[in-house]
Order: structure tokens, then sequence, then C-alpha cells
């Protein structure tokens, strides 16, 4: 099993960021590895959505994703995979300032096949700067098209 967390404070909207991580069609123009969602809607707080990412190979796997901009807390869960056993996690954003907001996002997975550490971190801890980086620059460039 691997946790991993990381906080950082973006030079953009909560609102902005917000709407950048919960627009999951469009992760497969700027989150790495991601080739194609396809999502389902509850309602305007709940989404299924069905990745398929390359992860040393073609994975998919559905989540639950439960959002609340109100809280700023944006929750996923696994609901089923052939490459996960466990897939959970959250951001949390809260506003400081005028464009500044705190982002932290925290991640759970534990996989169906054993993973090497040095492996593992790579892909969970070490791609999480570069991650939280490019939600930032979408947020900011989608900010601009409005």
């Amino acid at each position: 099993m691997a946790k991993a967390e990381i906080k950082r404070v973006l030079d953009v909207s909560k609102r902005a960021l917000f709407q950048t991580i919960t627009k999951y069609e469009d992760y497969p123009q700027f989150v790495s590895g991601c080739k194609s969602v396809d999502i389902e809607r509850e309602n305007e707080t709940k989404a299924r959505v069905k990745y398929l990412v390359s992860i040393m190979k073609d994975v998919s796997y559905v989540l639950n994703h439960d959002e609340n901009f109100e809280t700023g807390e944006i929750q996923w869960s696994l609901v089923e995979g052939d490459f996960f056993q466990k897939n959970t996690g959250s951001w949390k954003l809260k506003e400081i300032g005028p464009e500044k907001t705190e982002a932290v996002y925290s991640i759970e997975v534990e996989f169906n096949v054993p993973v090497p550490s040095f492996i593992l971190n790579r892909l969970i801890k070490g791609s999480l700067p570069e991650m939280m980086k490019n939600f930032e620059k979408r947020a900011k460039d989608q900010g601009k098209g409005e």
C-alpha cells in the first residue's frame, strides 16, 4: 500500500481550481498518462468516472467522486478496477486570498499485484508535484478563456 500527500499554495482561485478538478472529461488533455474518461453524473455533486490510464501498462478503473464546493473537498473511492485493490483520496481547497488557494491532495492506493516500493514512490510521490502544477496551469488557462 502507498500513501502520499502534497500541499501547495497555488496562484489560482478556489472556484477555477475546483472547476478544473471536477471537469474530468478534460483530463486526457493535461493529466499525464490519462488516455480517456467516461463520466456518469448522478447529480451536481456526485460523479462515477471510468478512467483509462497508462501506468506501466494500460489499465482501467472506476472511481466514485463526491464534490462539495462550499467545503472545498473532492473525495473519491474505488468502485472497480483490474489493477487497484484500493484507490481513495481527496482534494481539499481553501481560498487564502485573491487568486490564491491552498490545495491539499491525498491519495492511498493498493495494487492487485506486488509493486516494488521504488516504483510505487516514483508513481505516487514522484508525480505529485508535476500533477499539481498541471492542474494549476490548466485552471489559469481555463480562466483566461472565460
